[in-house]
């Protein structure tokens, strides 16, 4: 069993050097490669920093802490489309794991240093091409129209 938190996006980096195909700096592959870390000879956290998007949804793991924004229908159970993404939530996982206490009301420099950290990392990335906030859908509803 691997205790440190890891992220599905290493499996590509895993599976290709298990492949023996050497990983290439241009791919910008966002995952590592975890056979040295469950093999036990590099004793590190494969990452500091954990990183999640999906349209207005986001979440940040950085040590301890995590904050998220999250599809409100997981609160609402109606199914309806177009509900809005949290508020910011703040969990310190090592004494939280549930994720039952928010701390963002009673923490927020912990809240903003995140916040700040996720805003750094998603600036280098392409918008959203599906979910709330996508640019994605309206391009699929434009192009449906001009066909026909």
């Amino acid at each position: 069993m691997y205790e440190k938190p890891v992220i599905q996006l290493d499996l590509n980096a895993t599976a290709l050097t298990a492949a023996g195909v050497g990983i290439q700096p241009d791919w910008k592959l966002d995952g590592v490669d975890l056979a040295p870390f469950l093999a036990g000879t590099n004793a590190a956290s494969p990452h500091e920093t954990l990183y999640w998007r999906f349209g207005k949804q986001m979440a940040i793991r950085h040590g301890d802490y995590k904050l998220v924004r999250y599809d409100t229908n997981a609160d609402t159970l109606t199914g309806a489309n177009g509900q809005p993404a949290s508020s910011a939530q703040l969990y310190r996982l090592s004494a939280d794991i549930g994720e039952s206490k928010d701390l963002a009301a009673s923490m927020p420099e912990k809240l903003n240093e995140l916040q700040a950290k996720w805003d750094a990392w998603d600036k280098g990335n392409q918008p959203p091409l599906w979910g709330e906030g996508s640019e994605g859908k309206a391009k699929g509803k434009k192009a449906k129209q001009e066909v026909k």
